[in-house]
């Protein structure tokens, strides 16, 4: 089937995704309890909140690598059930592709958005909770700001703005790290002079400046993201960008490989490359 056509058809019927499967939220509740749960399903958004399980029963290992979706500021799960039905339609099944939702799904504005460490701890433990279930390593895909965050979940160490320690890195649960359309050396946006003073967004604790403390600790070390790391970008990005005063904002230090010509602006990105985050978790190569 055409990218396009399950796209659209996913975009269509994308109210049908609801909630973790049943035997999920059952490992969840008996494995980490209900608060971890709650945070987890965000049942608070209804059909948009997350997604995953399929019928699987937590007892033995899954049959192909899960896959986790990050989305990215004022976004949900729900936002990427047209790549979560691509993956479901090539390959990977109903137990192996999950999401949940970090922040309030677009109800504080794109310039209020902080990377917050209460988000961190939620995709930490959706990678945890995961791997525990389905006995394999994990991929994880992180979009525009869900990258930084997915990045600092595996990284670990403390957070940016309070003493919370999340633990020590994930690297050997991940398989495979993608960003698209990364926002990993934050947002062009933020370089205007003053944003970091007007822009909550841009602030430089855990913010998407550049040289924030959030940002800057995520570039202190190298090659942690996965056993194989990338990134997909363009020159075309209306978001994050493409230059900054830190880089090029969607490079990731120590990555196995990097596509940064992809066309088209930051939302068709996103969009038209999901064909090829699916090639790169089966073939490991551009």
């Amino acid at each position: 089937m055409a990218v396009s056509t399950v796209l659209l058809v996913a975009a269509l019927l994308s109210t049908a995704t609801a909630d973790f499967s049943p035997s999920f939220r059952a490992f969840i509740q008996t494995t980490y309890g209900s608060a971890t749960l709650n945070a987890l399903a965000r049942t608070d958004l209804g059909a948009a909140g997350s997604y995953g399980g399929g019928l699987h029963d937590g007892l033995s290992p899954t049959t192909r690598t899960p896959v986790i979706l990050v989305h990215g500021t004022t976004n949900s799960a729900g936002t990427f059930a047209p790549q979560a039905a691509y993956f479901r339609a090539n390959g990977w099944s109903e137990e192996t592709v999950y999401a949940t939702t970090y922040g309030d799904a677009g109800v504080t504005t794109a310039t209020n958005v902080k990377m917050l460490c209460e988000y961190v701890q939620q995709i930490r433990n959706m990678i945890i909770a995961v791997n525990a279930f389905t006995q394999q390593k994990v991929n994880v895909i992180g979009y525009s700001m869900g990258s930084p965050i997915a990045r600092k979940a595996i990284l670990g160490g403390k957070c940016a703005e309070n003493t919370v320690q999340l633990g020590a890195p994930l690297t050997s649960i991940i398989e495979t790290y993608i960003s698209v359309a990364g926002a990993n050396r934050g947002t062009s946006l933020c370089d205007i002079l003053f944003a970091p003073l007007v822009v909550p967004t841009c602030n430089t604790k855990n913010g998407l400046k550049c040289s924030s403390d959030f940002l800057t600790d995520i570039r202190s070390v190298s090659a942690y993201e996965g056993q194989y790391i990338f990134s997909i970008y363009g020159p075309s990005d209306d978001k994050v960008g493409f230059n900054t005063v830190c880089g090029r904002v969607s490079r990731i230090d120590g990555a196995t490989a990097e596509k940064d010509n992809v066309p088209g602006n930051h939302d068709a990105i996103i969009a038209n490359t999901v064909g090829a985050t699916a090639d790169l978790l089966t073939n490991h190569a551009f």
